[in-house]
Formats: C-alpha cells, sequence, structure tokens
C-alpha cells in the first residue's frame, strides 16, 4: 500500500503538548484587552516562557506533565508586570473567596466574581487536567474562551471534589484577573 493511502490526521499543536497554563494567561489578557495586537501578544508569550524557566520549571514539566496552580500565579504575576510596565495597562489579580467547602458556594461566589472588566482562570481536573478562562456564568453555565475549544461548562456536569462528575473545579484553582483596579493584586 503506498505511503500516501496511510496517511492520518495531522496532529495539531496542542495535542500532546500541556501548554494549557500558557495559553489560559494569554487568552484571559486577550480577552480583557483585545486592542492589544499580535506583536504585544508575541511580547506576553515570550514573558510568560520566560517567566517559566525563572520559576524553575523544566520542560518536560511543562509540555508533557502540565503547569501547576503556583505556576499559574507567577504567569499572572508576570502577565500583569507587562502589561502595567510595558503598556501602562491597568490589571490586577486576586484568588477567589478561601474556604469555600461547597459547590453551591462556589457556583455563587464565582458568578459574582465575572462581569465586563473580570475573567477568571479556573484549573479543572477529571475527565482531564486542563486550565480555561471563564468570563460569563449564568445559573446552569460558564461561558468559557479556551485554547482547546470548549465553549461552555454545564453545571450539571461539574463538582468539587466528585469523581463520578466529569469535571472537578477546585476553588484553590481559581485566579480572577481584572482589567482596571478594584481586585487585590496579591495572589
Amino acid at each position: 500500500m503506498p505511503v500516501a493511502e496511510k496517511i492520518l490526521a495531522p496532529f495539531n499543536q496542542g495535542d500532546l503538548d500541556s501548554l494549557c497554563g500558557v495559553y489560559c494567561v494569554m487568552n484571559a489578557v486577550r480577552f480583557l484587552f483585545p486592542e492589544l495586537g499580535r506583536e504585544k501578544s508575541v511580547g506576553l508569550f515570550q514573558v510568560l516562557s520566560e517567566s517559566l524557566t525563572t520559576n524553575r520549571v523544566t520542560a518536560h514539566e511543562t509540555v508533557g506533565l502540565g503547569i501547576e496552580i503556583p505556576t499559574v500565579h507567577a504567569l499572572v504575576e508576570a502577565a500583569c508586570g507587562y502589561l502595567r510596565e510595558g503598556l501602562d495597562a491597568p490589571i490586577s489579580a486576586a484568588t477567589l473567596t478561601p474556604k469555600i467547602r461547597r459547590f453551591d458556594d462556589l457556583w455563587a461566589a464565582l458568578g459574582k466574581s465575572l462581569g465586563d472588566n473580570q475573567v477568571a482562570i479556573i484549573g479543572l481536573s477529571g475527565r482531564h487536567d486542563h486550565w480555561t478562562v471563564a468570563y460569563r456564568m449564568t445559573a446552569r453555565t460558564i461561558r468559557l474562551f479556551d485554547s482547546d475549544s470548549m465553549k461552555v461548562l454545564q453545571r450539571a456536569r461539574c463538582s468539587l471534589r466528585d469523581p463520578r462528575v466529569p469535571y472537578q473545579i477546585d476553588p484553590d484553582e481559581i485566579i480572577l484577573i481584572r482589567r482596571g483596579g478594584g481586585v487585590d493584586s496579591r495572589i
């Protein structure tokens, strides 16, 4: 059989790597600052890449195993610094309200936090570990701006820790990012 007849679909960027932690920070900034443009976005990506090496994260850890919450915090801080210093852009970041123990409380707190000038980076586990950006919520859904083409998370398919549900959301793995002031910039 000729080689051409055996050709499979090609891999896409992201199919084999775990760079969603970098892309969720890029996408949070892109959502809040649509005027940023390609050149400044490339500059931000370079700053985030440098931040990974500064935080002693190996290529194997980043690409093969994924990025943990302390590294995402460092990436968010690097992005905020880039926007403040290089572009004089007002941006702040904070963690979601601590000590959430019930899913209903998480859903309510996250819903109150999202708005026109604020998004949330959310760490998902369960079906697959993934970092994504939430920008709007209803009583039943979370709307996403996501590097893996996810558009919506349905409340019925989410929980805090129930492995029988496809997606678990850890309240400690939520970072709020705001265009402008109003959020404590300590994360």
